[in-house]
């Protein structure tokens, strides 16, 4: 993708992120997102389909970020890659909840889930379905609940210490 065509969608992804800030994502347009990032709703769905598109992209660009963050100190214990889960988390707490809200189609789950299956080889497929679907579900009550990051870290430590 060349220069421009990332700026553009950098802009309008950031535009989308400000007025998730103010309203919630079924009061968002596209009109709205295309007047506030200054372009036309053409250039708007040359780089989406919909604000749903969007939305997805976005999810899956905080997913990927969140990959890279967890992997990127060459980390393989899955006990380690929780932890700097939940540190990437907590930093960026206000985005991924807004997001997590707007996220009526679970792309935030489905992007976990996926990701927690392929990293619990170790565990039988029901085991790790089992993790999976509990961890996603704990990250998202985490996300969208005034807990501390000590409450859900001596959660989480009890509850992965059976599978160590």
């Amino acid at each position: 993708m060349d220069r421009r065509k990332r700026k553009t969608q950098k802009n309008i992804t950031a535009v989308f992120y400000q007025l998730l800030k103010k309203k919630s994502y079924e009061e968002i347009s596209v009109s709205q997102i295309c007047q506030v990032a200054d372009i036309n709703r053409g250039t708007f769905y040359l780089h989406f389909i919909d604000k749903d598109d969007l939305l997805e992209k976005s999810i899956s660009h905080e997913m990927q970020e969140l990959v890279e963050y967890c992997e990127g100190n060459g980390e393989t214990s899955n006990q380690l890659k929780l932890e700097k889960t939940f540190e990437y988390i907590t930093e960026h707490r206000e985005e991924l909840r807004r997001l997590l809200g707007a996220d009526k189609q679970g792309f935030f789950a489905q992007f976990q889930i996926e990701y927690l299956m392929e990293q619990m080889t170790d565990q039988s497929s029901l085991t790790s379905i089992f993790f999976a679907h509990g961890l996603v579900g704990l990250l998202e009550y985490y996300l969208m609940n005034d807990i501390s990051e000590v409450e859900i870290s001596e959660e989480l430590e009890k509850l992965t210490y059976s599978f160590r």
